[in-house]
């Protein structure tokens, strides 16, 4: 219950921050501490959800941390910001908190919580120095699993074992000082299935498990929503505190959903599948050397099951090639879409005995596991690293087959409610003959599943960005992401002075984007133009093909100044960005979506945002195609509900770089008439900030 002193300690906290830090009081901000203290305080009489709207400038941090704190603190729950970034997540860190902590009066702990993947694994280090032994065999597999064929680069991992000798460096990826490429950081992490845990020899000094036992001391844990989702995965609890002992907050809450689609969808790859699965009896034989309790009968029975799949493998890569006739092609290949995701019998038929032999094989691997983590009680030290290698090994067996026996059951069941989208790619791309069968299935909603595993158990949550609602309705994200409809949903008014700051200009053009070629030469023809007295400038497009284009065919002078997302890291891209503005020299970025949301370029750095037309969905997406016929299939309206909503919270994801403090001034101009032309042009005009216009 929010009592009185508890509505005093915030108010107090709050006030002393602003005269501390010499800030005047937001209404917008005051609004949002005022609304999340009052739903949180219903905790925990009720599981307490609150969706905040606010955009730039309203101070979210401040708001969610100094309305959650108190209350968190009373309740004896622990608090959870959870990122879509690692920018904001490293903001939250290392900027937000700590000045928080230093002028608002509240006393409270924090800490970083990373994945696995984040950290250095001794034991996987110590592998891949070895030159020859029986880990390097087991270590094999991985790499042969993951498809990758680069040679271990031995020069990074003695460099990463003499920093870690003098003190120089902390286990960390993101703290190593060179970029380290994906392949080769993976040889040296580890994730759950791979990690020996308790049983390894490095345990008290594994960076992960020192990272763990911290956050459980915290009272504010930073982290990212996938590691907090891989948490939920797992039943909640495994890495993270559990749910009902937990207030979640999730900045840049719209990339929820999203993130939690990817987490229930499934892959596989079926020939890449079928040569990991023949290595499975090799490793068991090579590791029952070191594990005689693994025993030939095992090892025999996990050599007839493998077998039994490889050949159901074929089976159904015969029965699969027959959708390529139908399949459309693709920049890399070919792609077959089952429509409304239904899939016929004679796939849900091959995929039954594949989802058996899988389910059997994963069994029978199970069985190996504790063998080998009984034979670590009694070997001697000299072999017991090797033995804790295998158990890496079997454990990383065991999760790719327990992954496989997941799509394969998915594809099993002919029709699911509601609907998965499902498709069969069909790719040379990485093949040295013949070509590779991927099957791919991924929920076109995930919105029970995120109300059972998080939203029922949470002690409270808040869930805010700028880009929520479509006109100030809140429905359509409401339904992706499971919150119940009765909890508090809040559009919070900007502090900018928007008809004074900004203004939206829609010119007059002779083509639409319905004539691409044409527009895209219309395009290459305005910009320069639109432009030409700008000094920092962000022109954003919604495919590669159209950005290559119009950089190809606009006024060779103006195109000196632009930096092209591709040619650099966007790291990069942004700092030669700002340095070229600092000098005084005009600069102009392109980019795609990725520089829409995220980028932060105040005052003379982003004078114009050019938005080249609205960013519809790509019409042969999978899931958004399946998501589609599954809506018309119940007689709603497709367009108006998915694709007219995800296509307004992109512009104004788009047009928010523009103003990014209070002083800051500028022009967004739309490239594209239907926004005015169409009926549906309202909605769109409707959900951005109410600029001064200039629409011609």
């Amino acid at each position: 219950m929010l009592t009185e002193a508890l509505k005093e300690d915030i108010q107090r906290a709050y006030s002393r921050l602003l005269e501390e830090k010499g800030y005047r009081a937001r209404r917008c901000q005051k609004t949002m501490i005022a609304e999340i203290a009052r739903t949180l305080g219903n905790v925990p009489e009720d599981n307490s959800v609150c969706v905040v709207e606010a955009g730039t400038g309203t101070g979210k941090t401040i708001a969610y941390a100094i309305a959650s704190i108190p209350i968190a603190k009373q309740l004896k729950k622990k608090i959870v910001i959870a990122t879509a970034t690692v920018a904001l997540q490293e903001q939250i860190v290392y900027q937000d908190l700590p000045d928080i902590r230093l002028h608002s009066g509240l006393e409270f702990s924090f800490a970083l919580a990373k994945g696995r993947r984040r950290y250095l694994c001794l034991s996987r280090l110590d592998l891949a120095l070895q030159d020859t032994s029986q880990g390097n065999q087991a270590f094999s597999f991985f790499e042969n699993a993951d498809g990758d064929s680069d040679q271990v680069d031995s020069a990074i991992f003695d460099s990463m074992l003499t920093a870690l000798g003098k003190g120089e460096w902390d286990g960390e990826r993101d703290s190593w000082p060179e970029e380290i490429n994906h392949a080769t950081w993976a040889r040296v992490s580890t994730d759950h299935a791979q990690c020996t845990h308790r049983q390894c020899s490095h345990y008290e000094n594994c960076y992960f498990y020192r990272a763990r036992e911290n956050i459980h001391r915290v009272d504010c844990i930073v982290t990212n929503q996938d590691l907090v989702l891989s948490d939920l995965m797992m039943g909640g609890g495994a890495v993270l505190p559990d749910p009902e002992d937990t207030i979640y907050i999730f900045d840049e809450g719209h990339h929820l959903p999203e993130k939690a689609g990817n987490h229930f969808s499934h892959f596989l790859a079926l020939y890449a599948t079928k040569t990991w699965l023949q290595q499975i009896p090799t490793s068991l034989k090579l590791a029952s050397a070191e594990v005689p309790a693994i025993g030939s009968g095992l090892i025999n029975d996990v050599d007839s099951t493998v077998q039994q799949a490889s050949r159901r493998l074929d089976d159904a890569a015969q029965v699969l090639q027959l959708l390529k006739v139908d399949a459309e092609e693709q920049d890399d290949g070919w792609q077959y879409r089952f429509p409304r995701g239904r899939v016929g019998n004679d796939i849900t038929e091959v995929s039954k005995q594949l989802a058996n032999s899988f389910v059997r094989l994963d069994d029978r691997v199970d069985r190996v596991l504790p063998l080998i983590e009984s034979t670590l009680e009694d070997v001697s030290a000299a072999q017991r690293e090797s033995v804790e290698n295998w158990l890496s090994v079997v454990g990383s067996i065991s999760t790719r087959v327990s992954a496989a026996a997941e799509l394969w059951h998915n594809f099993s069941v002919a029709e699911h409610s509601p609907p998965y989208a499902r498709w069969v790619g069909f790719s040379t791309q990485g093949q040295t003959e013949g070509m590779e069968i991927q099957l791919s299935c991924h929920p076109v909603s995930v919105a029970d599943e995120l109300f059972e595993r998080l939203w029922s158990r949470c002690a409270g949550a808040v869930l805010t960005s700028a880009t929520l609602s479509v006109a100030r309705d809140f429905s359509s994200f409401q339904s992706k992401s499971g919150i119940p409809a009765d909890m508090a949903f809040t559009s919070l008014a900007s502090p900018f002075r928007y008809q004074e700051q900004a203004v939206l200009a829609v010119p007059k053009m002779r083509t639409d984007p319905g004539q691409a070629d044409q527009h895209t030469q219309e395009i290459a023809e305005l910009i320069p133009d639109l432009l030409d007295k700008e000094i920092g400038a962000l022109v954003l497009f919604t495919s590669w093909r159209q950005m290559l284009r119009v950089f190809d065919d606009i006024d060779e002078v103006f195109r000196e100044r632009i930096l092209m997302q591709g040619e650099l890291s966007k790291m990069e891209i942004l700092g030669r960005h700002r340095s070229a503005v600092d000098r005084g020299e005009a600069s102009c970025i392109f980019g795609l979506a990725s520089f829409s949301e995220g980028v932060d370029l105040p005052g003379d750095y982003c004078r114009h945002v050019v938005i080249a037309k609205i960013p519809f969905s790509v019409p042969d997406d999978p899931v958004d195609a399946t998501l589609s016929e599954w809506i018309e299939e119940k007689g709603g309206n497709s367009f108006y509900e998915v694709m007219l909503p995800n296509a307004a919270l992109r512009v104004v994801q788009a047009a928010g770089r523009l103003l990014r403090t209070e002083t800051d001034e500028g022009t967004v101009t739309l490239l594209d008439r239907r926004v005015v032309s169409k009926s549906y042009g309202k909605v769109i005009l409707n959900s951005l900030p109410p600029f001064a216009r200039e629409i011609s």
